[in-house]
């Protein structure tokens, strides 16, 4: 994870990654811990893993749609430094989420774990492939069965 530069300031405005997914997907106007307007304090978030909605940033993780990990062990090991941040740093890539199922997805892929939301469970896999695509990641033979599967359930 040291090695995937993630959570960068690239425009220079002092807003991270994680600050430019709160303001862009919040629901209404965000609050700031300070004057400086770099670190987002509140604002509303609709969580499409868990169909809830929250105020507070600091229950709202931003994920990784396909995790770091995941990637690596399929085929982003010998990414280059700059590939490698692009990657973390993809807007199409993060979401903003319920902290507690950010953390139990951890590095899984969907043949290991699904959003409990069952109405948004088509739209995960879709993303989630659309970015193994765009990044030419491989899947294991049996996580494109399940991938498979999951596209004609959805259907």
């Amino acid at each position: 994870r040291k090695s995937w530069r993630h959570w960068i300031d690239e425009d220079n405005d002092c807003q991270n990654t994680r600050a430019e997914i709160l303001i862009s997907s919040s629901l209404e106007s965000v609050t700031f811990r300070n004057g400086k307007a770099c670190s987002v304090y509140s604002g509303k978030w609709y969580d499409p893993y868990s169909n809830k909605v929250w105020t507070l940033a600091s229950d709202v993780d931003v994920d990784h749609i396909v995790p770091l990990a995941w990637a690596y062990a399929h085929g982003a090991n010998d990414w280059s430094a700059e590939k490698k941040a692009r990657f973390a740093n993809d807007a199409d890539n993060l979401i903003a989420v319920d902290d507690n199922l950010n953390q139990a997805k951890g590095a899984k892929g969907p043949s290991q774990w699904l959003p409990p939301n069952e109405l948004f469970m088509c739209d995960y896999v879709k993303s989630f492939d659309v970015i193994v695509m765009r990044y030419a990641l491989s899947y294991f033979v049996s996580e494109a069965l399940d991938i498979n599967r999951y596209f004609k359930q959805c259907n």
